[in-house]
Formats: structure tokens, C-alpha cells, sequence
């Protein structure tokens, strides 16, 4: 996991739904490091499109990895 990922799931979490724009302004990401992140998250099940497409929010297992992850940082 990429640290823009660890970022905009650490944006996303416990329970944020965010927009593209508001994870990369809190994840302070570049427009096209937020889009990347977004996307391999997405496919990997870690974050999902809420209503409407254009929010996100943070899966379980995307909290899981995210609790795993932040461990090995700290």
C-alpha cells in the first residue's frame, strides 16, 4: 500500500463520506495522486462509492488494512 492509499483511507476513516476534492484536500494529495489512490482502493474493495458516485467511504476490510497498516508506521 501506497502512503497516498494510507492517506486517503486514513481521510476516510471511522466513517467520513467524502468527495474526491475534500479526501485530497484532507489527505493533502495532488489532484492525480488522489484519483490513483482512489481508483487501486477501489478495486481492491478497500473503499466503495457511496450514493451519489461521486462520495466514498471507507470499508471494513479497508479499516482493517488501514488498523495494519498504521501499526507498521507508528
Amino acid at each position: 500500500m501506497t502512503p497516498a492509499e494510507i492517506a486517503v483511507l486514513t481521510a476516510l476513516h471511522p466513517n467520513h463520506t467524502l468527495t474526491a476534492p475534500q479526501i485530497q484536500q484532507s489527505a493533502t494529495l495532488t489532484a492525480h495522486r488522489t484519483r490513483t489512490a482512489l481508483s487501486h482502493l477501489e478495486s481492491r474493495g478497500l473503499i466503495t462509492p457511496s450514493n451519489p458516485r461521486s462520495r466514498y467511504r471507507i470499508t471494513p476490510r479497508g479499516q482493517a488494512a488501514l488498523a495494519t497498516k498504521s501499526r507498521r508506521f507508528a
